[in-house]
């Protein structure tokens, strides 16, 4: 589904990412994890074309990304949610127009349509009261459910997911996690850049740890996390475990 072949990004001061290949095939849940500054965000943001990287290639569903393709770029982030660190949702729009925006502005769907869907999305997460609502008024919890729905009003074929609860305050981190949980239910294929190593644990087929723009290892949740066989990760499992 999402190939990535030896990528390579430099920002004037660092290297953010140092030959980097992964492969995620659908109803995968990948979570990368690692310090800050090791290059997560980064990768995310390269595979939805946020970030355009110097070397290397990436591929969704055997297409190869150019990232200089309007047009191309635009068909391929319709088929991705991506949910951000701090929402991203627009603050003079109700809940209920930040989730019908984009199908009807870019998809040409019907906006009763639209809107019927995003009500239903809403009753999932448990803010079906909250759609005329506008989003300055909603806990950052209930924002970051909000940017959720509106990533899958466009019923995306993979999520991406940054940080998603890093935000948040302790007590509304679980709210978040338990809609992310039920996607997992449904096979959603996902990427997560996550510092919730319980969560990780739980839900992920695949983890990944990331240092210095580069994969150091990659298990599945239950080899990754009790048997490390880096020492760079084993270092990082001792602090944050």
């Amino acid at each position: 589904m999402i190939s990535i072949k030896n990528i390579y990004k430099k920002f004037p001061k660092v290297v953010a990412l140092d030959d980097v290949s992964l492969e995620v095939s659908k109803n995968e849940i990948i979570c990368l994890i690692g310090p800050s500054g090791s290059g997560k965000s980064t990768l995310l943001r390269s595979i939805n074309g946020l970030e355009i990287v110097d070397s290397g290639e990436i591929y969704i569903d055997d297409e190869k990304i150019d990232s200089n393709d309007e047009k191309q770029m635009c068909a391929i982030r319709t088929k991705m949610g991506f949910v951000f660190q701090h929402f991203n949702l627009f603050p003079h729009l109700t809940v209920l127009e930040n989730l019908t925006l984009g199908p009807t502005e870019v998809q040409n769907k019907d906006a009763t349509q639209a809107k019927q869907e995003a009500l239903a999305l809403l009753e999932r997460v448990g803010l079906s009261d909250k759609a005329d609502e506008y989003v300055n008024r909603l806990s950052g919890g209930q924002k970051q459910r909000v940017a959720i729905v509106r990533a899958l009003c466009m019923k995306p074929e993979v999520m991406l997911f940054d940080e998603p609860t890093s935000a948040l305050d302790p007590e509304m981190v679980k709210e978040v996690l338990d809609v992310m949980r039920e996607l997992a239910k449904e096979d959603m294929t996902m990427v997560i850049v996550t510092h919730e190593m319980n969560f990780a644990k739980e839900v992920a087929t695949r983890v990944i740890f990331m240092d210095q723009g580069r994969i150091i290892e990659e298990n599945n949740p239950k080899d990754f996390f009790l048997n490390p066989k880096e020492e760079r990760t084993k270092e990082f499992l001792d602090k944050v475990l």
